[in-house]
């Protein structure tokens, strides 16, 4: 897709934002809120902050690391960065989410497992659940339990649910308000029957929400934001047939614009953005969506580690900071989309005047690219017309807004 083409995106949304952003207040009275949210590095530059406001998110999610914290066995200091992370993102309106995870070189660096290891997070976990009582809302228990992040060995659900067991208590009693999210399972641990056990076992009691990483870029197939969508939809439905319909949050999911398998182009990394957002809106249970990540890692085009983010590592704009900033803006706006008929290949939004916005796409052929079909009227007319959003010309797909009317 061209540069043109991708500026169509932020402005087909500009021309949406014109109807709706009469009815924000309206629409957030009326549906469960959406949280549209970014994650950053400790390591990104603070010139990052700055940055990542601009993009208009309303969270961001950082660590709040174990071995940085407990400073001494049984002393806990919160760094001065992250103090400032968190006062810095609340004055401009922008909600922490604090990552409790990773090891501590006191209790073997690994995942918690033992009762000693255990006993010693939860103290850690409540230290700063009650440091920063009235201005943290989210706590993320753990990140990636099922995997090696923050080089541990992947854990299962039981040892999870063992850990949770404790922690939990121990973080309500210091921060009643607190929001318990389960540990960002992956897609991984997704496969491999991670949440069935969790369920299984009763660790629904322990935790406040359901957190996801369905990251699925290096699939041959299923690797589209709307494969994502139903894998959320199928973990929905375990957890009402569990009896504990919690709500998901997405804390992390994200496109690498590397050169590696499952890599994408920038125009794609953009696109998939809107379309997981867009789509994630319409289901009620699904609580927000922190997109990973702020800013590139590096600049190794090889290493997708170094190629996440909405920003490059220079903090130079990349397309999806733009469908990030624009499709945030429109949901802040309307609240929630609606899907439209049998396919998730359409979202709706009603404007305070009664005139419908719609986004849509259709799944094509790099060679054959055509936006999907509307009635939607000329412009002019007073009834819209269709203009392209976002990804054009990739393998997989093309999006097209369609006005009011359609």
């Amino acid at each position: 897709m061209s540069g043109a083409a991708t500026r169509s995106c932020a402005a087909a949304i500009a021309c949406a934002l014109l109807l709706a952003w009469s009815v924000r207040a309206a629409a957030e009275a009326a549906n469960p809120a959406f949280v549209v949210g970014i994650g950053r590095s400790i390591h990104d530059p603070e010139a990052a902050s700055n940055a990542m406001f601009e993009l208009g998110v309303q969270s961001v999610r950082v660590d709040a690391p174990w071995a940085s914290i407990e400073v001494a066995r049984g002393r806990y200091e919160i760094p001065g960065w992250l103090e400032s992370a968190v006062n810095t993102a609340r004055e401009h309106g922008v909600q922490p989410l604090l990552i409790l995870a990773y090891g501590h070189p006191s209790y073997g660096t690994d995942k918690p497992r033992t009762d000693a290891a255990i006993a010693a997070f939860a103290a850690y976990a409540s230290f700063v659940a009650k440091h920063f009582a009235g201005r943290v809302h989210w706590f993320d228990l753990w990140n990636e339990w099922d995997a090696h992040t923050g080089r541990t060995t992947p854990g299962s659900a039981d040892d999870y649910v063992a850990l949770a067991r404790r922690v939990y208590p121990a973080i309500k009693a210091a921060n009643p308000d607190a929001v318990v999210l389960s540990g960002g399972i992956t897609s991984f641990g997704l496969a491999q029957g991670w949440m069935e056990r969790f369920f299984a076992l009763g660790g629904a009691a322990f935790v406040d929400g359901v957190s996801l990483h369905p990251y699925n870029f290096e699939q041959r197939t299923a690797n589209t934001p709307e494969a994502a969508i139903a894998e959320l939809d199928r973990v929905h439905v375990l957890a009402v047939s569990a009896g504990h319909p919690l709500p998901i949050y997405v804390t992390e999911i994200g496109y690498p614009t590397y050169t590696g398998r499952g890599g994408v182009s920038r125009e794609t990394a953009a696109a998939y953005l809107a379309r997981f957002m867009l789509l994630a809106s319409t289901r009620p249970y699904v609580a927000g969506v922190w997109w990973y990540c702020l800013r590139d890692q590096g600049a190794d085009a090889t290493n997708k580690e170094h190629n996440f983010g909405v920003l490059d590592s220079a903090l130079h704009v990349k397309p999806a900071a733009d469908a990030l900033r624009s499709v945030g803006a429109l949901l802040a706006a309307v609240g929630r989309f609606r899907t439209g008929g049998s396919s998730d290949e359409r979202v709706s939004a009603t404007a305070a005047n009664g005139a419908e916005i719609a986004l849509a796409w259709r799944e094509t052929d790099a060679n054959a690219p055509a936006p999907a079909e509307s009635s939607a009227g000329r412009r002019g007319s007073g009834d819209g017309a269709h203009t392209d959003v976002a990804a054009g010309n990739t393998p997989r797909g093309r999006v097209a807004r369609y006005g009011p009317g359609s």
